[in-house]
């Protein structure tokens, strides 16, 4: 994915300017974590006409990530690992798979052994802090091929927010896989229209590009096709605007879909999704009224799997 394609991240938020080469299959009842990353690949090498990076410069991306996730872990009140990894044990080996510029390490840094060894990989160097900083260390790496030997079959806990392929084959024996994922839903009860209307076009977009639009639903079973035991899902509702305390934070907690809106809207154009012309209408304003004024919440799944011992 790096060698005649540009660089590019590979979570899926990250993936959201995607441009289709033409029909895609999408997946309904089954979904296999490895097949569908590939299909998601061949998609981004499609896209490889264009020069920048998907969501824009880089700059803009990591603030989007970083206001993203100071609102997840406002809302987790700091929990990050819902694994039961002990977190204390002298000299853990941690990977954060779409590490971004660190931001969720150096929070996890803190709540670890100063024995821990913490990694961060992702695709885009850009991203990535130039340096170490105390016990965590960066690497570039592309999660749709194999491990590199040192970060192969190492790691007591392996975290992905917001989609990548399974990383069973980082884990040590014993060791635990979380993956975060968005559990879209248009027709969920209590939703605004606005909301509603962020949902259909992540749906629709997911449909597209051969995921499915209830993929998030499936990775379970796919951890336990892969060979992971001790597969359990947990539902994580994440309340923005009006749905949680104090007014800076209700106004935080609307800033990464005041970015991230506009991008997926004309991602899903260009993607062929078919919907209303009104759902795309005014949609950054009417999300930001409604999440004042009414709430929103997104729901996300927590899904998390052991590598036998």
């Amino acid at each position: 994915l790096q060698s005649t394609a540009k660089k590019r991240n590979t979570s899926f938020y990250n993936l959201f300017g995607l441009k289709s080469p033409g029909p895609i299959s999408t997946a309904s009842t089954s979904f296999n974590i490895s097949s569908s990353y590939q299909q998601l690949k061949a998609n981004v090498m499609a896209a490889k006409d264009d020069e920048d990076y998907l969501l824009g410069q880089h700059g803009r991306e990591v603030e989007r990530l970083q206001k993203q996730h100071r609102w997840i872990q406002s809302c987790l009140k700091g929990k990050i690992v819902f694994a039961p990894v002990e977190l204390d044990k002298s000299g853990l080996r941690v990977l954060d798979v779409g590490c971004a510029d660190g931001t969720l390490l150096r929070d996890l840094q803190k709540q670890v052994s100063p024995s821990a060894q913490l990694v961060g990989s992702d695709i885009m160097s850009p991203f990535l802090p130039t340096s170490p900083q105390g016990n965590i260390r960066y690497v570039q790496a592309d999660i749709c091929e194999p491990p590199a030997s040192d970060l192969a079959g190492s790691f007591d806990f392996t975290h992905v927010r917001c989609f990548g392929r399974v990383r069973s084959r980082t884990l040590a024996p014993g060791g635990w896989l979380q993956i975060q994922e968005m559990n879209v839903d248009p027709n969920r009860p209590g939703a605004g229209p606005a909301w509603q209307d962020v949902n259909s076009i992540l749906s629709g977009m997911f449909a597209k590009i051969g995921m499915g639009s209830q993929f998030t639903l499936l990775i379970g079973d796919s951890m336990k096709k892969a060979g992971l035991t001790n597969v359990s899902v947990e539902t994580v509702d994440l309340p923005m605007g009006k749905s949680i305390e104090g007014e800076q934070q209700q106004k935080d907690s609307i800033e990464p879909f005041k970015i991230t809106i506009p991008v997926v809207s004309q991602a899903a154009k260009g993607l062929g999704v078919e919907l209303p012309e009104s759902t795309y209408d005014r949609l950054p304003e009417r999300f930001e009224d409604e999440a004042m004024k009414q709430g929103v919440v997104f729901r996300s799944l927590v899904i998390v799997g052991q590598k036998p011992v």
